[in-house]
């Protein structure tokens, strides 16, 4: 095996030249990229996101509430006028008015008896406590005049004289009746009778 020592000056200059290439390579590669300004590069990427960040929506208002509903006042309706005509006289001054309202005749009231009433007995107990005063008695009295049914209208003050004039006048008084129009009728007499114990 021989070696070739004579080479010629290409050959011996490629070496130099690739190296030479190369660094010149990486010499401008340097030089491009430190010529670019990093912050500016920061910048565009930060002004990048604002521009793709979206603005939130806006709210929007709620709307007004409903304004209070007041219903209107009613409306006022005047009663209505009403005349009333005046009674008019009539025409025939000689004209008689006849009056339709029925005239009621008093009834004659009732009288005692010509012989008189009898008396209602004393009592006993009345006697001995001494017992005198007037009953007033209100008496129905029939058609005939007999008493139909009565009442006591003013007490003497003494429970045992007015039952005694009371029960007795139902008993055994008798009267003159009340007439109307001349006819016998019934009604309500009133009598007073009085309990004194010389009279008895």
């Amino acid at each position: 095996m021989t070696y070739n020592a004579n080479k010629t000056v290409l050959e011996k200059s490629s070496g130099l030249i690739f190296v030479a290439l190369f660094h010149a390579v990486i010499i401008y590669g340097l030089a491009v990229g430190l010529g670019h300004d990093p912050m500016k590069l920061v910048k565009q990427q930060i002004d990048a996101k604002i521009i793709e960040d979206e603005a939130p929506p806006e709210e929007e208002a709620p709307p007004p509430p409903p304004p209070d509903f007041v219903p209107p006042p009613p409306d006022f309706v005047p009663p209505p006028d009403i005349d009333f005509a005046p009674d008019v006289a009539p025409a025939n001054a000689n004209a008689i008015t006849v009056s339709t309202k029925p005239v009621e005749v008093k009834a004659t009231p009732a009288r005692s008896p010509k012989k008189g009433l009898s008396k209602p007995p004393y009592p006993s107990g009345s006697q001995r406590l001494g017992e005198e005063g007037v009953v007033g008695l209100a008496l129905y009295l029939g058609e005939d005049g007999k008493v139909m049914d009565g009442k006591i209208d003013k007490s003497s003050g003494f429970e045992r004289l007015d039952a005694s004039a009371l029960k007795h006048a139902i008993r055994a008084w008798k009267f003159e009746p009340c007439t109307k129009s001349n006819q016998p009728v019934a009604c309500w007499h009133r009598i007073n009778f009085r309990f004194k114990l010389d009279q008895k």
